[in-house]
């Protein structure tokens, strides 16, 4: 009996043990990706983006330069939109908190620039390197992402269990439903991508092929680029989604049109993303293939949607027009690309989030000072749902 007691605490001792986070995160979201800091080799800390969706390790070319990561040869990645090929670097240190060291690391380097702003520099993309060797954690209301040891992980209470596919991307794939109206449900296999700043994109055959485009409307033209690929979506509101064992109701999707990259493949409907998957506190057992989830207290928080039809760009301290959504509020405002704002009623040096935050929440319109050709302009915007 005295045997059977040290045993059982033995056990009990272990799997204490594989609950306690071998290193805690801190992390913020920011542009709708989980911005976390770390090092490379013996470079400055750097802002590092983790994505669930990242199936191999990326670094800015100007961290790359600056640190002194060298590069010989490249690889051919799949992109959302398509291939790519990328410089590679091998046998480099990353750091993560301040004792996690994981050598030999391999680095794809590329100009990342269109990710990140002036006030949010992304330096790098981790994930799958991390996920295939911890158990990993993210606690949305705590702000932490906690890695835990991969052997003896039991899920804390209250979390609920949902098998995962790893096949064939080594990204994580879970089945959820598209309520298209009260007679049609399209139900396949999305992608966890924690990368993905939007609430759900669908692949192109799946939007062929229920005539998606048809029937999702209102909708509007959105572009947008992933890795060096860029690409044009229509932008919808759906009745309803149905993943992780709840129901998302009104839910924007964009949906896709291109022809090559993961976006254009037949084998899965989609890709779930950052707006949907913080709506729960999430833990990645890819040892087990299970994915457990908890609602947390963002679950009924607004989805992120533009409201102002702005594509805005922090460049030289100034928010900077890139494109307006035809028929949106910006263009009935007259607004045009190219042009600076200076102010947003009378709010100065606001970042990207804060603008684009500030323009969904206001009610009724907003006064905008902009520079266009060297003048200063005054503009009324009355920001609404365009779907």
């Amino acid at each position: 009996m005295r045997n059977l007691i040290v045993v059982a605490l033995l056990l009990v001792g272990s799997v204490a043990k594989a609950n306690e986070p071998i290193v805690s995160l801190p992390f913020e979201i920011h542009l709708g990706h989980i911005y976390i800091k770390g090092q490379i080799n013996d470079g400055r800390p750097i802002n590092i983006v983790f994505d669930t969706g990242a199936a191999a390790n990326l670094a800015s070319e100007e961290v790359a330069d600056e640190i002194g990561i060298t590069t010989a040869g490249t690889q051919t990645v799949m992109g959302a939109s398509g291939p790519v090929s990328i410089k590679a670097s091998t046998n480099n240190l990353l750091m993560l908190g301040e004792e996690l060291e994981l050598k030999n690391q391999r680095f794809l380097v590329m100009n990342l620039d269109h990710l990140g702003d002036p006030d949010y520099p992304l330096d790098a993309i981790i994930g799958a390197n991390i996920l295939n060797r911890y158990t990993v954690e993210m606690d949305f209301e705590k702000g932490l992402i906690n890695l835990f040891p991969r052997n003896g992980f039991t899920a804390p209470e209250g979390y609920e269990a949902h098998s995962i596919s790893l096949a064939p991307f080594n990204i994580p794939i879970i089945e959820g439903s598209l309520i298209v109206s009260d007679d049609e449900t399209v139900t396949g296999p999305y992608l966890v991508d924690t990368g993905a700043a939007l609430a759900l994109r669908i692949n192109t055959p799946t939007v062929n092929e229920n005539e998606l485009v048809e029937k999702v409307t209102p909708n509007y033209e959105h572009s947008g680029r992933a890795l060096n690929n860029s690409s044009i979506d229509k932008v919808g509101r759906l009745k309803s989604f149905t993943v992780l064992g709840e129901s998302f109701e009104g839910v924007p999707i964009r949906m896709a049109s291109v022809t090559t990259g993961v976006s254009s493949m037949s084998n899965v409907n989609g890709i779930l993303g950052l707006e949907i998957l913080k709506r729960f506190n999430t833990i990645y057992d890819y040892k087990k293939q299970v994915m457990y989830t908890k609602k947390n207290s963002l679950f009924n928080a607004p989805y992120r949607e533009n409201k102002s039809g702005l594509k805005l760009k922090k460049r030289q301290g100034y928010l900077e027009v890139e494109n307006v959504i035809a028929s949106s509020a910006a263009e009935k405002a007259a607004i045009k690309s190219g042009d600076r704002i200076l102010s947003v009623d009378g709010k100065k040096g606001m970042t990207h989030d804060e603008c684009q935050a500030y323009l969904s929440s206001v009610k009724g319109s907003v006064t905008l000072e902009i520079m266009r050709n060297g003048k200063k302009l005054s503009v009324s915007l009355k920001p609404a749902f365009m779907i």
